[in-house]
């Protein structure tokens, strides 16, 4: 663990050292307030800056971790302050049947929620004093649950669940009273309503049938394997779908050969969950190249949900090839 012994300013190295130690989780934070896996580089960049510029504010290198949080957290509520929130198709717009989509929509890249990989997770261990884990503070029903809370409820329940914080720690980093900051929690929570269910393992071979059945082009497969209230999402398109039928409908057209050409599906972790980079060739005989990030929501041996991020910008945070 760094020892910080430079007190109380850091030194240059000293600094680089701890920001460092802590990047990977101030990302995840910064993603879970913001909803964007883009955004929250540019906003760890902006922590570090204010941090080295208020270097001298640090006086017990013990405080050092929350020190940095509270500083990320404030970066992250001034951007909310400039911007409209993400949101998710579930819920903010009602579904359409399969013959209303409208695939050619331009869609609007910073109205709605993105997904983040798992490797952001590598080597963060949750606080003992958290209440949700790793895996289950990145689920995408609980950020997505996240974004319809106000920024203060947000940072207070991320700090506190998520984090670890104390009551007194969180009430400092947003300059409240302590009861302020537990009242807001109690609204937070409650709005909550539940926490993330830990996910069912996933099971192999029913990963492995869903590939098959896209690179076949197998619509029977596919619908086999989708749960009675499948919901398919595909932002930044503001269309959602629901049902078998929709589904079916909606599905049959993309498993045409046409529809397949250098159809390419990478698996990868997103969120917690299976997911996979989706490529498919212009035309035959061309290279295939990214068309989105295919995530995956599964209940028991059911696939509950689809969600197509036809975001290509996506592939390198992913760390997926720019084609084949």
């Amino acid at each position: 663990m760094l020892q910080i012994h430079a007190m109380p300013e850091l030194s240059q190295a000293a600094f680089v050292a701890l920001v460092e130690g802590q990047r990977n989780a101030l990302r995840l934070h910064c993603y879970r307030m913001l909803g964007s896996s883009h955004d929250s580089d540019d906003v760890v960049q902006e922590t570090v800056a204010r941090a080295w510029k208020n270097r001298g504010t640090l006086h017990d290198d013990a405080a050092a971790r929350s020190w940095l949080y509270r500083i990320a957290t404030n970066v992250c509520l001034d951007e909310l302050h400039r911007r409209k929130v993400r949101r998710w198709p579930v819920g903010t717009v009602p579904p359409v049947g399969a013959d209303a989509v409208d695939l050619t929509h331009p869609g609007d890249l910073d109205a709605w929620l993105e997904p983040c990989p798992d490797t952001w997770l590598d080597g963060i261990v949750a606080s003992a004093e958290a209440a949700y884990s790793q895996k289950q503070s990145v689920a995408l029903a609980f950020v997505v649950a996240l974004q319809k809370l106000n920024p203060q409820q947000r940072a207070i329940l991320l700090l506190r669940d998520v984090v670890g914080f104390s009551a007194e720690e969180t009430a400092q980093a947003l300059e409240l009273s302590v009861s302020a900051a537990n009242s807001a929690l109690f609204r937070a929570r409650t709005e909550m309503k539940q926490s993330p269910r830990e996910s069912d393992p996933v099971d192999p071979g029913l990963l492995e049938r869903y590939l098959r059945a896209w690179e076949q082009g197998d619509v029977a497969a596919f619908v086999s394997m989708l749960h009675d209230e499948v919901k398919t999402t595909m932002p930044p398109l503001p269309f959602w779908l629901e049902g078998l039928d929709s589904h079916r409908a909606f599905y049959r057209p993309m498993f045409r050969p046409e529809r397949r050409v250098g159809l390419k599906l990478l698996p990868l972790r997103a969120n917690g969950g299976p997911a996979f980079g989706f490529y498919r060739a212009a035309a035959p005989g061309e290279p295939s190249t990214p068309r989105a990030v295919h995530l995956l929501e599964l209940e028991g041996s059911r696939i509950t949900g689809i969600h197509h991020f036809v975001v290509p910008s996506l592939f390198p945070l992913f760390g997926l090839r720019e084609q084949f």
